[in-house]
């Protein structure tokens, strides 16, 4: 007994001095006019206090803190959260050069071991994101040669819906099977057989995406590792990666081995030969091979999944208003017939479809929270204090349901992106694939893929809920 009370009270003076220290530091950040939150614990920050869906969270936290709001995360690092779109514009467009992705581990640098586009900033973010986008459009995106692949892509999947016979419908897997054959043309020109992507494909793609699920969100460096170690998911999810990591770098090799300048057939063929050019001059810059596999590893995941589930989600909330579709449904039979599927460059006599697609992504987006962005030295942000190295993410939410951009934001309603004509007009937001240099760098692809995937299959079908979790009903059109 006298022994518990002696290693008692070195434990009591500890949580004391912590306490205390805890305390002091918020009195000094409120001097320094560090935007407001709640408090949290120390040590642990406010981590504990959120749930498993932290944009929901931050919903919240924005009606009680207004348009910035920090708090304290597992470890001590300030995480701020701005919710309005005048300060995103003002980050991201205005000052987009104060801020980069923040050093340390997070969920995406995970995946991509630390490197490839979506993940470095500097002089290698900016090669490497030019570069891309100029082999896009090498590649077709946005040009009839890459629309005649999705156009080959709907019309399996439609197909295959329609063996379905108008009852419940895992949407997302035929939706997915067809973005993954269209990324993979992109990247590899190269189609896997479907009943290789049901068995392996998609089963490492649930893993990853669980690792995604809940509030590690939150996380950078040493503490996300702890809490990945302790993680029911990450087993799988390793297993995963690793297979995404090994697929990417055979297909890598194969190009290697079989590159013919001349016959330039993909992505990497075009990375491989902007690195021959390099060599010849001793030099291959940020043109390593390392690079090319993670970049195609991050584009594989977020061309497959990301958009896959994105527009499950917006079929989702269509699924719940048969009224909008019926309108959409008479706009297509008088624009584009039901011979062929709707077209990217016809969005501008399908207003009534492009504004439905807006306010899906307005009421359904399904990331709330942006990536994460950090500024190297302190700043000021919408008059408060920013320390330096914090983390910095945007809460779409707020934005998308702001009553001075979209009255009764609460209600479904595509009008609010037409004019009294008829004609879409541009509202602030939504805002699906972010802003600024750093928005989503497939934008222009997903978008096609969305536009053309939603109007084909209301093309065909009326859309319901469907009895069955995460299913919908699709009923051929009579």
């Amino acid at each position: 007994m006298a022994l518990d009370q002696y290693l008692s009270v070195p434990l009591l003076i500890t949580t004391g001095v912590l306490v205390f220290t805890w305390f002091l530091w918020h009195l000094w950040s409120k001097n320094r006019k560090l935007p407001p939150g709640p408090w949290g614990v120390p040590v642990l920050g406010y981590y504990p206090f959120l749930s498993a869906t932290p944009g929901n969270d931050f919903m919240e936290l924005s009606k009680k803190y207004g348009k910035v709001f920090s708090f304290r995360t597992l470890g001590g690092k300030l995480f701020v959260v701005l919710n309005e779109s005048s300060v995103l514009k003002e980050v991201l467009i205005n000052r987009s050069d104060e801020f980069e992705r923040p050093h340390g581990s997070t969920l995406i640098t995970w995946v991509s071991n630390g490197v490839g586009i979506t993940q470095e900033d500097g002089e290698i973010w900016k090669e490497q994101r030019r570069f891309f986008l100029q082999s896009a459009k090498n590649f077709g995106f946005g040009k009839l040669e890459l629309e005649t692949r999705i156009h080959e892509e709907v019309k399996g999947m439609v197909e295959d819906l329609r063996k379905t016979g108008g009852g419940d419908a895992d949407v997302q897997f035929h939706v997915a099977y067809a973005n993954n054959s269209i990324i993979s043309h992109v990247l590899f020109t190269k189609k896997f057989a479907k009943d290789y992507f049901y068995r392996e494909l998609l089963t490492y793609f649930v893993n990853i995406v669980k690792l995604f699920v809940g509030k590690k969100h939150v996380l950078v460096g040493p503490m996300l590792n702890v809490v990945l170690l302790m993680s029911p998911v990450l087993r799988q999810a390793k297993k995963a990666k690793d297979f995404f990591w090994k697929l990417t770098n055979e297909q890598v090799k194969e190009h290697v081995d079989t590159f013919d300048p001349t016959h330039v057939r993909d992505y990497v063929d075009e990375y491989l030969l902007q690195r021959r050019a390099m060599m010849k001059n001793g030099n291959v810059g940020s043109f390593t091979i390392e690079r090319l596999q993670a970049n195609c590893v991050n584009l594989f995941l977020e061309g497959t999944e990301s958009v896959s589930f994105t527009i499950n989600l917006l079929l989702t909330e269509l699924s719940k208003h048969p009224d909008v579709q019926k309108k959409i449904q008479q706009e297509l039979d008088v624009q584009v017939g039901r011979e062929r599927f709707p077209s990217w460059a016809e969005r501008t006599k399908l207003p009534f479809l492009e504004a439905t697609i807006q306010e899906l992504y307005r009421m359904a987006s399904p990331f709330l929270i942006s990536t994460m962005y950090s500024n190297p030295k302190e700043t000021k942000i919408a008059g408060f204090t920013v320390p330096a190295s914090s983390i910095i993410v945007f809460n779409l939410g707020p934005m998308h349901f702001d009553p001075t951009h979209f009255p009764d934001p609460h209600r479904f309603d595509p009008s609010r992106f037409l004019d009294a004509s008829g004609k879409k007009v541009k509202k602030e937001g939504p805002y699906p694939f972010g802003v600024g240099r750093r928005s989503c760098i497939g934008e222009s692809l997903a978008q096609m893929e969305v536009f053309i995937m939603i109007g084909s299959i209301v093309q065909n079908f009326t859309v319901y809920p469907g009895k069955a979790e995460e299913t919908l009903r699709v009923v051929p059109r009579d």
